[in-house]
């Protein structure tokens, strides 16, 4: 359904990205909440194992958003392969839900 809640999770290297990309989901009613928060990432790119530090981004919208915020993350992203997650959410309230889908609404 178009209204059911998602979360999309991406990361950035700075503070400064995520503040960015947190003001204009918001700005742009792509989202109505957006979180971060300093994270340690171990992976494989190109081949070798980097560490770093991150910050993971929640962006809370619904699933009729999903390609907009997508694009517009690929759009605003710094890294080459940023990822874009999008986590479909089963429970909540109605209260919260009704918030979401009010504020997100073009």
């Amino acid at each position: 359904m178009e209204d059911d809640l998602i979360q999309v999770q991406t990361t950035v290297l700075t503070e400064k990205e995520a503040r960015t990309i947190a003001h204009v989901m918001n700005e742009e009613k792509l989202s109505v909440c957006v979180q971060f928060y300093p994270i340690v990432s171990i992976c494989t790119w190109k081949g070798k194992s980097e560490e770093s530090k991150e910050f993971m981004i929640i962006i809370k919208s619904t699933q009729n958003k999903f390609e907009k915020i997508k694009k517009r993350l690929e759009e605003i992203h710094s890294y080459e392969l940023p990822q874009i997650i999008s986590i479909k959410n089963d429970n909540y309230s109605k209260e919260y839900s009704d918030w979401i889908v009010r504020e997100t609404r073009e």
